[in-house]
């Protein structure tokens, strides 16, 4: 009997054989770069933590499809899913990411007819 060995092809960055670049900043401020070579177990681990994070990532957007009405395209990332939250409570996205709060026509009239009223007691 033959023994095949499987072999995982993965498409992240990290699966690469090769060394990790760490980009970490001394007391002086300077960028400081190491390589770093971890342990297949450790690539292992990684890989699957991904795999465990796009697939919860996957279950959420379609959840908020089917159940919650917004309207999410099918690769829709997070930052998708936060401007149809900000809109959903009333908050405005631009393209470049400025953010500012919806008035409604309501709004602006009941701004209008605020009055206030001060009143001072002195006690005696």
């Amino acid at each position: 009997m033959e023994m095949v060995q499987k072999e995982v092809v993965n498409s992240s960055s990290k699966s690469k054989r090769g060394p990790w670049l760490v980009h970490r900043i001394n007391k002086d401020g300077r960028v400081v770069t190491r390589h770093r070579f971890p342990s297949d177990q450790e690539r292992q681990r990684n890989c699957e933590r991904e795999r465990n994070r796009r697939s919860m990532a996957r279950k959420i957007f379609s959840g908020l499809r089917a159940y919650g009405n917004y309207k999410l395209s099918k690769n829709a990332d997070t930052i998708d899913l936060l401007k149809a939250l900000c809109e959903e409570a009333g908050w405005h996205v631009e393209q470049d990411g400025t953010v500012y709060k919806k008035v409604s026509s309501e709004m602006a009239q009941k701004e209008d007819k605020i009055d206030l009223k001060l009143s001072l007691s002195l006690a005696s």
